[in-house]
């Protein structure tokens, strides 16, 4: 197994530190493009949601982000202190159904990571968020 661990504070412009190292890694193992986009965008949300509500002061965070790498799949395991939410018990938006005008804004962002990712677990330890993404890694011939 390959790893990779990146440490960021709680701040939006470190999400381009995290896409950048993994981005690297990504090439270095030779994922796919696909792959690279998927876990991308993925990692943009989920280091944007944790900023933003994860926390209920304006101190300085630290949050960890794993990457494993098997030969079947890559986990990111993201573990942070904030404030305890579990994405994989929030609603699919109901709006998916009305045209883009219609939709109220937000709330698509979990709903895509549940969609790009093949497994998603929450787990609450020691007053940590502990959420690990799993994504299988599809040979192709």
């Amino acid at each position: 197994m390959k790893s990779l661990i990146v440490h960021i504070k709680n701040s939006l412009p470190e999400i381009a530190n995290v896409t950048g190292k993994f981005e690297i890694f990504a090439q270095e193992n030779k994922l796919s493009q696909r792959i690279i986009y998927d876990i991308s965008l993925c990692l943009d949300e989920l280091i944007t949601n944790i900023v933003s509500y994860g926390f209920d002061d304006d101190a300085e965070h630290i949050i960890e982000i794993q990457f494993h790498l098997t030969e079947k799949e890559i986990k990111l395991v993201f573990i942070d202190y904030g404030t305890e939410f579990d994405p994989v018990q929030k609603e699919d938006p109901f709006h998916l159904k009305h045209s883009v005008e219609e939709r109220p804004i937000g709330g698509l962002g979990i709903y895509l990571v549940k969609k790009l990712m093949d497994i998603i677990k929450y787990q609450r330890v020691e007053d940590k968020n502990i959420l690990t993404l799993t994504k299988f890694l599809k040979k192709s011939n």
